[in-house]
């Protein structure tokens, strides 16, 4: 990709990440005002749509960049390292997830999400970087961050419902490999782009599964 298109590309992201923004601020109005007139199971069933979604979306992205970028970067070397959510405690299985009462089990999902606020954000800005890029990988990377944001603020009405406050759930998992990803190009920056995407498509399965686990829980209890 030449300068003047990667100019332009990022002209673009730039331009629809101030959109996103804009949304996501509408979004938390309305979701505030409808808050009361909302129930929890209709709110894991949106929720839960959403979550399937942004998995689906990351593994599709994971595979366009194993497939393109595959022979650039130390596959070995990127499994090895840790994820920077690692420091998270998640269950492990549907038993270990049932034991959580409904107000942990959403603030965790909630922590994990917020934790990919900082690198998806630069993912997606340095992805102009990457020689060859195609459009639909920014595109699904913009896609699965607009839905993130739209999960997010699903979830922080479920807190609010259980009566939860804002600095219960402001925490998040900090990511400190910037550095590598604004390397620009060879080893290091392929390896860490192969590493974000490795761990995004972790933690959103993570999300998924917490979450359809959560619905069914909580539509069996209300039927009971």
């Amino acid at each position: 990709m030449n300068a003047k298109a990667r100019g332009s590309l990022l002209m673009v992201l730039l331009m629809s990440s101030l959109l996103l923004w804009k949304n996501v601020a509408s979004l938390s109005h309305c979701t505030a005002k409808l808050a009361h007139q909302t129930t929890l199971p209709r709110l894991l069933e949106h929720a839960t749509i959403l979550s399937d979604s942004i998995h689906v979306l990351t593994s599709e992205l994971c595979h366009d960049f194993t497939t393109l970028y595959s022979q650039d970067t130390d596959i070995f070397s990127v499994l090895r390292k840790r994820c920077h959510t690692a420091s998270i405690t998640t269950p492990s299985d549907k038993e270990e997830i049932l034991k959580m009462k409904e107000k942990d089990l959403i603030i965790l999902v909630i922590y994990l999400m917020r934790s990919w606020d900082d690198p998806l954000s630069h993912l997606m800005a340095q992805a102009v970087h990457l020689p060859e890029v195609p459009l639909n990988f920014m595109e699904k990377s913009q896609s699965i961050q607009e839905k993130i944001q739209q999960l997010l603020e699903g979830l922080k009405t479920m807190a609010r419902q259980l009566g939860l406050q804002v600095t219960d759930y402001v925490d998040y998992a900090v990511w400190t490999e910037l550095a590598p990803l604004n390397s620009d190009k060879g080893k290091d920056f392929t390896d860490a782009f192969h590493h974000l995407c490795h761990c995004l498509l972790r933690d959103t399965y993570k999300v998924d599964s917490f979450l359809k686990v959560l619905k069914a829980y909580v539509s069996h209890d209300r039927h009971k």
